[in-house]
């Protein structure tokens, strides 16, 4: 499939899904991407397809979720907060919604007794 089928399936998807609402496309973005809300939490989501950097971002956001069982729940309730001060808006002049995640991976990382390892050390 070609990276605009991908999306459009993915709109489809989650038009038809009872968990999101406000689902939109951007197909004319730098990188493509259908944006929508999850109704319970109320974060955006965005999905894009062929994002390679994206992608090992997740993973290895993935991964550390994995290692340490209190990294999801701090990142999304760190991102709930950035929702209700209106901070969650890179196109507003806000931050990007990884950027919360990556500021509780450093703060896990940078206590004094670590919840995850440092990969390239104090030296960097």
């Amino acid at each position: 499939m070609t990276q605009p089928d991908v999306l459009l399936l993915v709109q489809e998807s989650l038009q038809n899904s009872e968990s999101f609402m406000e689902v939109d496309a951007d197909f004319h973005a730098r990188i493509p991407t259908v944006v929508c809300r999850e109704k319970q939490s109320g974060l955006i989501c965005k999905v894009s397809a062929g994002n390679e950097n994206a992608w090992l971002t997740t993973s290895h956001l993935a991964t550390l979720g994995k290692l340490e069982p209190t990294v999801v729940p701090l990142v999304i309730a760190f991102r709930y907060w950035a929702k209700l001060c209106c901070v969650d808006h890179p196109e507003e002049g806000g931050l990007s919604p990884y950027v919360f995640a990556l500021m509780v991976v450093f703060f896990l990382q940078q206590r004094k007794e670590p919840f995850l390892p440092v990969y390239l050390g104090p030296w960097v």
